[in-house]
């Protein structure tokens, strides 16, 4: 009688810890589910944003584009004159000047939006990992991700912030570090 105990008490607790087990499993899936919800509202916040900044800033973009074009030659063309006061021609380089800072700005929008199209892809990716439970279990197929991620960076101190993070260096640190080498550097444009 005692045998049939333990055998009970053995297949109570067998099934207990199943429960526990199954339990703990469908709370893991819950927070994967709801992680992902709030994975792809982040994008759609994103995608909406570079859709309104593109539609509206790459017009001006253009425009300023083409008044500094236009600008240029009516500067050559009155420089050229010789009646034209010097106080004219002064203005007229000063005013193209503030406008090549114009475009310059809008570089910096192509920047941002790069910056978050790569969070969107990001995103995306982490997502579609998250609801894969055998690769999201996988630590090769984080890798594989990460990778993916990184090739994606047309910067060089993107990739180092990337490694950095990647390393466990605090996200503030890595931030702090790239502000101070490349957020107030003037040659540091690039255009994609």
């Amino acid at each position: 009688m005692t045998n049939d105990k333990h055998t009970q008490e053995e297949g109570d607790s067998l099934s207990m810890d199943m429960l526990e087990e199954a339990f703990l499993n469908k709370v893991d899936w819950l927070h994967v589910q709801e992680t992902v919800k709030l994975l792809l509202l982040s994008m759609a916040q994103i995608e909406l944003t570079l859709t309104d900044g593109d539609y509206n800033v790459t017009g001006l973009g253009q425009q300023f584009t083409d008044m500094a074009s236009h600008l240029r030659q009516v500067n050559l063309h009155l420089a050229n004159q010789p009646d034209t006061p010097k106080e004219i021609i002064k203005h007229g380089i000063m005013l193209e000047t503030e406008i090549d800072k114009g475009v310059v700005a809008f570089q910096f929008y192509d920047r941002l939006s790069q910056r978050l199209q790569h969070v969107v892809t990001g995103l995306a990716l982490t997502e579609e990992l998250l609801c894969n439970e055998e690769k999201r279990l996988n630590g090769d197929e984080w890798s594989k991700i990460q990778k993916q991620i990184k090739s994606t960076y047309s910067l060089d101190c993107e990739r180092k912030m990337f490694d950095l993070v990647l390393q466990g260096m605090p996200l503030h640190e890595a931030l702090a570090l790239y502000r101070d080498e490349h957020l107030y550097r003037k040659d540091d444009i690039e255009l994609f």
